[in-house]
């Protein structure tokens, strides 16, 4: 009873949204002084916070729950966002190789929270008549849907369908796919690389594009010839035979890297979490190679941008890239499944 009281002072009717915030969020607007740089990574900037008495850490939540965007307009408005960051500072990236014994190549990235898996199994199989001398990488996303709002599972398929595609386009560019001939017109490689989302806190874009570029870099084709045999095998693919125990790497002619934005009370944020992306008006990705050379544009929907947003994004994209060029070298991991 008491909480549905709460809940109808917060909800209120005219004048909800105007709320003195100071009575919701007095050790988070202490915390937020000139004096206390944001960190890089939402887990420091929380651990610099004075520790919030029950009374206060119940009211802040509230708020939050009731009132996100007034919520976060609180902290935006100082130059700050709820984890501690900065508009324009991202979580911290990292990545492993190596992480799946029974793949070919493999990675697991991490964008603060949110996690992938990615996984490549090279089949040799038949070329297409128009391409007889090139192979190919197929790429597939593995993401459950969550459940929500009456019409949001329809909104996550197209964004899943989107970012799919987005990921197709992307590898196609990375591999020399005449690199993965065997014998034209006879045998190719099929690189078929499968990322699996293990936690989604956001951002999902740039962290499908780091471990599917670290899986594909961890990659290695043995050395193969193309069977005297006629026809294909049982299951369709095609008949070669393992020459030796040397292997080698998939050559990439790029590395592509994403880096994402959004737009949220017309400010723009860098590396958006997923409690910000519900609230975007807008968001974007911005794909660079790792000499900061521009590689292209994902935007699916939202509200136009303007050239100076752009610009804005731009530089700030260049200035994230080493981080995540650093997290793309990522050594074998020492537990591998």
């Amino acid at each position: 009873r008491g909480a549905h009281k709460r809940n109808r002072r917060l909800q209120g009717a005219p004048g909800a949204s105007c709320l003195p915030l100071e009575l919701f969020l007095p050790v988070h607007t202490r915390y937020m002084s000139p004096g206390l740089p944001p960190e890089a990574d939402g887990a420091a900037g929380a651990a610099a916070q004075p520790a919030q008495g029950p009374s206060e850490a119940a009211g802040a939540a509230a708020f939050r729950r009731v009132h996100p965007l007034h919520y976060h307009q609180a902290f935006l408005a100082q130059g700050v966002r709820p984890d501690g960051r900065g508009l324009l500072r991202g979580r911290r990236a990292a990545a492993s190789a190596a992480v799946v014994s029974s793949a070919d190549g493999s990675a697991m990235a991490k964008l603060g929270q949110t996690t992938v898996l990615a996984g490549v199994q090279a089949v040799p199989t038949l070329p297409s008549e128009a391409e007889p001398g090139e192979g190919r990488v197929v790429i597939s996303l593995d993401q459950p849907l969550a459940g929500g709002e009456r019409g949001g599972q329809a909104r996550q398929e197209r964004e899943q369908s989107a970012l799919s595609e987005l990921l197709q386009r992307s590898a196609a560019g990375m591999v020399a796919a005449a690199s993965l001939c065997i014998e034209e017109e006879k045998a190719v490689w099929e690189c078929r690389c499968t990322l699996h989302v293990l936690e989604a806190d956001g951002n999902l874009t740039d962290a499908c594009l780091l471990a599917m570029l670290v899986a594909l870099s961890d990659t290695a084709l043995p050395a193969v010839r193309f069977s005297t045999g006629e026809g294909e095998g049982e299951d369709g693919t095609a008949r070669v035979v393992v020459v030796g125990s040397e292997t080698a790497p998939l050559s990439l002619e790029h590395r592509v890297f994403g880096v994402s934005f959004g737009l949220l009370d017309g400010r723009l944020l860098l590396d958006p979490t997923a409690e910000e992306e519900a609230l975007l008006s807008t968001s974007f990705t911005l794909l660079l190679d790792s000499d900061g050379a521009f590689r292209g544009l994902h935007k699916p929907g939202g509200a136009p941008l303007d050239e100076a947003t752009t610009r804005e994004s731009l530089a700030a994209a260049r200035k994230r890239l080493p981080a995540l060029v650093a997290a793309s070298s990522a050594k074998r991991a020492g537990l591998r499944f």
